[in-house]
């Protein structure tokens, strides 16, 4: 398991530096904080979508993996559909909203619909738990990123880097993966893996929709050039995603497979970890934090310097809510998921809103540090109260 956590932490220090490290610091030196503003508002719609349908089918389909080649075909059947709703969501936006041409409009739906399958399709190499395929896929998607950059440089819009870089994981997936192979029809119980679908999507669309609120509120109560000098400030909180979510995920399918069984000993465990993380990546982000910004985007490191620290927490805060909600997705009823992030959504932008109008941008990461914190506890608590009375039925 040890290895499985290091070659799925590789996969995502892959794709993060290059995305991070070398696109994101050019497409900036480029547009300018304005223009750079607007990609991060754009890609924050994009994410939206593909997580929550992507990550939630991938999800579904890593836990109920004992009868997967008699669902394949459901599964399949539902990606494709989300993969249409996603691109026609985006390319309305694109018309709507962005004034965009029809070929921009095409581009942006395809480098979401390649976005979510691409998420969706990683299931197969953690059913397999087979990490070393999943570093590859990275290493492609990396690929794809500089390939696509590289008709940015040349005048093609920013949309063709996201559309390549999916594109070339997806297509691993596809041929290494059979993602999209199904031996059977729809066969049996598909409501069942419909409602559960649905039920975790719509979870999923407050929980992303709540990740990019903060820059969403930036634009609406600040300004586009904002959002840039916000995004950059929190560029350390966002490495946590390199070690909490594939953590995570090794963590699910060992669970899965009956490898770890959930009891009160291992809930602490987890629960004391989370916390350990989130105290250790903060004092390590007091330094590292700041030499990132000045040595990646050195134009905009007076602007960043006041919020970094606080900005820094919320992003961590939030990311270590991921491996309770493993435990949480795994121990307590779907609807929880539903009921946490609808209560955490009124929360985050009452926070955030009063934050802004009070102290700026300062006050609106203060504000998403609180719910994120409060997040944190709602799902720890039902957690503890399932093991509880589990343990009291044993006894």
């Amino acid at each position: 398991m040890v290895l499985d956590g290091i070659l799925s932490i590789g996969a995502k220090v892959i794709f993060f530096l290059t995305l991070k490290f070398l696109i994101e610091p050019w497409m900036n030196m480029r547009m300018g904080d304005a223009g750079f503003g607007r990609y991060v508002l754009i890609l924050g719609y994009i994410s939206i979508l593909a997580y929550s349908f992507g990550e939630a089918l991938n999800h579904i389909r890593v836990l109920n993996q004992a009868n997967d080649k008699a669902r394949s075909a459901q599964y399949r059947f539902i990606a494709g559909i989300e993969a249409v709703v996603t691109f026609l969501a985006l390319l309305a936006y694109a018309w709507a909203v962005e004034k965009e041409t029809i070929w921009n409009g095409v581009m942006l739906g395809l480098a979401g619909a390649f976005m979510m399958l691409r998420l969706y399709s990683e299931c197969m190499f953690r059913i397999e738990i087979n990490y070393k395929k999943i570093l590859l896929s990275s290493v492609f998607m990396s690929a794809g990123y500089l390939v696509g950059y590289f008709f940015f440089f040349y005048g093609a819009p920013w949309y063709i880097i996201l559309i390549l870089g999916e594109a070339a994981a997806v297509f691993y997936a596809g041929v290494a993966g059979k993602a999209f192979y199904a031996e059977k029809v729809l066969g049996e119980r598909f409501s069942w893996t419909l409602k559960n679908t649905l039920t975790l999507t719509s979870s999923y669309l407050v929980s992303y929709a709540l990740i990019y609120m903060d820059r969403f509120l930036v634009a609406f109560l600040l300004n586009d050039e904002l959002v840039s000098v916000y995004y950059i400030a929190t560029t350390y909180g966002k490495c946590v995603a390199l070690v909490i979510p594939p953590i995570t995920a090794v963590l699910l399918s060992n669970i899965s497979k009956g490898l770890i069984s959930l009891d009160r000993k291992m809930v602490n465990r987890v629960v004391a970890g989370s916390v350990g993380t989130i105290l250790l990546f903060f004092v390590a982000g007091l330094v590292v934090s700041r030499v990132m910004v000045y040595i990646l985007y050195p134009a905009s490191y007076q602007a960043c310097q006041p919020i970094m620290d606080i900005g820094n927490l919320a992003q961590i805060v939030y990311y270590s809510c991921s491996i309770v909600n493993m435990l949480a997705i795994r121990l307590c009823p779907m609807k929880l998921q539903v009921k946490v992030e609808v209560c955490y959504a009124v929360l985050f932008m009452a926070a955030a809103y009063l934050g802004a109008k009070s102290f700026g941008l300062i006050g609106l990461a203060a504000g998403a540090l609180v719910a994120n914190s409060i997040r944190f506890l709602m799902l720890v608590v039902p957690v503890y109260k399932e093991v509880y009375r589990r343990d009291t039925l044993v006894e």
